[in-house]
C-alpha cells in the first residue's frame, strides 16, 4: 500500500520528537480497530459510533467513562502545551485489554509501522476542507486558547501550516487505499446525509450485527441535539481543566467541542473571496495529485453530496 502514498512532510509540534520512536514502534494487535482522520473531520462522532457498535450498544456503559479513556488518542501527549502536564496515551493503549479502539490524526506514512503488516481494521473519516478549517480555528481558539485571528489561521491552513497538514494528501492516501479489505473510508457529509446507512456500513465492516431498531437508536444517540450534550464526549471536563491552568475561561462562551454539527457551515464564517481561494487551492491540489471527481467533490463540499 505504501506505493500509493504521497509521502508529504507533516506539520506537527516539536514535542512529537519525544514520543516518535515509541509511536512508530507501537505494537499493533490484529483485533484493534483504528479511527484515523485529519483533525475536525468528525473523528469524535465516528469514535462514539464505532465504540457503540463494538460494544453491542451500551449507552450507560459509555457514560461511565470518558471517550478519551475508552478510545485513546495515541499521540495526544505530543500536541499539547506542557501546561497540561504529561499525558501518555501510548502506555495507556499498551495496557488496554483486547479488542482495543484507538484514534490517531497521523497521515498514513507516519502511523505505527505495524498497522501495515498486522492490518487491523481501520476507519478513515474525511470532511470538506472549508468546514475542517473553520472548525479547527474555533477548536484552537477555545481549547488551546490560541490568539491567532481568523484571517491569519485561514492563511496558515491554505499554506499547509496548521497541525497535521497538508490536508489534501492526508485524505488522498486513504482514498487510494479505500478498496483494501481492512480499510473503510467514510465522510462527514455522508454521515450528515444518511447516518443509519453509514452505521449499517460500519457495522458490516466490523463484522458485527445490529437490528434495525438498534441502528435507529444509535442514529438518535449520535444526533447533534443529543451528542452535543453527551458529557462523555464533549470535552466538558477538559475545558474545566484548561480554565484552571490558564486562569481564564474560553473566549467564546457558547463554544462547544461538538460545535455546530452541520455540513457547509463554513458559509457563515468565510467571505465569498475566501471561499474562492479555498476552492482554487483545492482545484490546484486535485490536479497536482490527479484526483478523481468524486474525491474533488469531497474536498470542495459539493452541494449534491450533502442533500
Amino acid at each position: 500500500v505504501a506505493e500509493k502514498w504521497c509521502m508529504e512532510p507533516c506539520f506537527i509540534t516539536s514535542f512529537y520528537e519525544e514520543i516518535a520512536q515509541r509511536f512508530e514502534d507501537f505494537v499493533v494487535r490484529p483485533d484493534d480497530v483504528w479511527v484515523v482522520s485529519f483533525p475536525k473531520c468528525g473523528t469524535t462522532w465516528t469514535q462514539e459510533m464505532v465504540w457503540q457498535i463494538c460494544n453491542g450498544i451500551d449507552y450507560e456503559g459509555a457514560m461511565k467513562e470518558l471517550l478519551g479513556d475508552r478510545f485513546p488518542f495515541l499521540e495526544f501527549g505530543c500536541i499539547l502545551s506542557r501546561n497540561w502536564g504529561k499525558i501518555d496515551k501510548i502506555t495507556h493503549a499498551d495496557q488496554m485489554s483486547s479488542p482495543r479502539l484507538i484514534k490517531s490524526h497521523m497521515p498514513a506514512h507516519l502511523l505505527p509501522r505495524q498497522i501495515w503488516t498486522v492490518r487491523p481494521k481501520l476507519i478513515y473519516v474525511a470532511r470538506n476542507a472549508k468546514d475542517s478549517a473553520v472548525s479547527l480555528y474555533h477548536h484552537y481558539r477555545n481549547l488551546h486558547r490560541s490568539e491567532c485571528t481568523f484571517g491569519n489561521f485561514m492563511e496558515a491552513f491554505l499554506q499547509d501550516k496548521t497541525i497535521y497538514s497538508p490536508y489534501h494528501t492526508h485524505i488522498i492516501d486513504f482514498w487510494r487505499m479505500r478498496h483494501e479489505n481492512n480499510i473503510l473510508f467514510i465522510t462527514y457529509e455522508d454521515m450528515k446525509k444518511n447516518l443509519p446507512n453509514v452505521i449499517e456500513k460500519t457495522t458490516e465492516f466490523l463484522g458485527k450485527s445490529l437490528t434495525k431498531e438498534q441502528v435507529q437508536s444509535l442514529a438518535d444517540h449520535l444526533s447533534f441535539s443529543t451528542f452535543s450534550k453527551n458529557t462523555s464526549v464533549n470535552m466538558h471536563e477538559v475545558f474545566g481543566h484548561i480554565d484552571k491552568v490558564v486562569g481564564s475561561s474560553k473566549p467564546d462562551d457558547e463554544y462547544n467541542f461538538v460545535r455546530k454539527g452541520v455540513a457547509g457551515g463554513f458559509k457563515d464564517d468565510m467571505t465569498p473571496e475566501l471561499i474562492k481561494r479555498f476552492n482554487k487551492w483545492t482545484e490546484d491540489e486535485a490536479k497536482k495529485w490527479n484526483c478523481e471527481t468524486e474525491l474533488r467533490d469531497i474536498f470542495m463540499f459539493s452541494e449534491n453530496l450533502s442533500k
